[in-house]
């Protein structure tokens, strides 16, 4: 089994740097572990290139452990008999996934494809057990996330029952430009979903995302140029999804 140093007491000492964008320790599930505990995984992670299109992980496998993501977009779906695709959640730079099972052993619940040329980091199951006896701290984040990824799942099952798809768009893109950051009036989402990927996200047809799209961009609220989609006036998204039955 994998030894991970304890973690030292709090202590005032001189400020470091973060690491570096793209560098597995500055992934938000080591946010609550002392500089040294983080440090002292690196020789037992592996670093795994894939390219846009790959399956990374695929539904019911049996393999185990956490994978970082230190570059690109993912996205977690199943597909029905019928082959329909649904969409679960789009996963940015500096996340991870594969916790659940990693915590009950089970196989995998989704598929995650790589919506662009990714790189990720994977914690295999050894490492991950032995953080679970003997790092608090890394408990405590994955704690903190599994509530949240509860909550934001009840959210997306309430929406897909009782709101319009037009109100499901502009809410995704809310959350999409509130994980990508900016002063509360704008925000830039790049590389912005395709309409299939973001029709799939919020369980319709790209017809529907790309009129909705449209009327946004009439309403001077967003405005899309390639795979870079600015959000004008996020007050007045907010306002908008609170007018046609969402909330925010």
């Amino acid at each position: 089994m994998a030894v991970i140093p304890p973690s030292p007491l709090a202590q005032s000492h001189t400020p470091i740097a973060p690491p570096p964008e793209g560098d597995y320790r500055a992934n938000r599930l080591f946010r609550h572990m002392a500089r040294e505990e983080i440090e002292a995984l690196a020789q037992q992670i592996e670093h795994l290139n894939y390219g846009k299109g790959e399956l990374i992980l695929q539904r019911l496998d049996e393999t185990g452990g956490i994978h970082l993501l230190l570059k690109g977009a993912l996205l977690a779906n199943q597909y029905a008999r019928s082959g329909r695709e649904v969409g679960y959640r789009r996963i940015s730079a500096g996340s991870y996934f594969g916790e659940i099972s990693a915590i009950d052993g089970l196989p995998r619940s989704v598929n995650i494809v790589a919506l662009e040329d990714t790189r990720v980091a994977r914690l295999p199951q050894p490492l991950i057990q032995a953080l679970f006896e003997q790092s608090p701290r890394f408990m405590r984040a994955i704690l903190e996330d599994l509530a949240s990824l509860t909550r934001s799942l009840t959210d997306r099952l309430f929406e897909l029952s009782a709101v319009s798809v037009a109100c499901r768009v502009d809410i995704e893109l809310l959350r999409m430009a509130t994980m990508a950051g900016g002063d509360g009036q704008q925000a830039t989402i790049q590389p912005c979903p395709t309409h299939a990927e973001l029709a799939v996200l919020v369980g319709s047809q790209r017809e529907a995302v790309t009129r909705e799209l449209n009327r946004l961009a009439s309403l001077k609220i967003v405005s899309q140029t390639g795979r870079t989609l600015r959000i004008l006036d996020l007050p007045a998204l907010a306002d908008e999804i609170e007018r046609i039955g969402g909330e925010v």
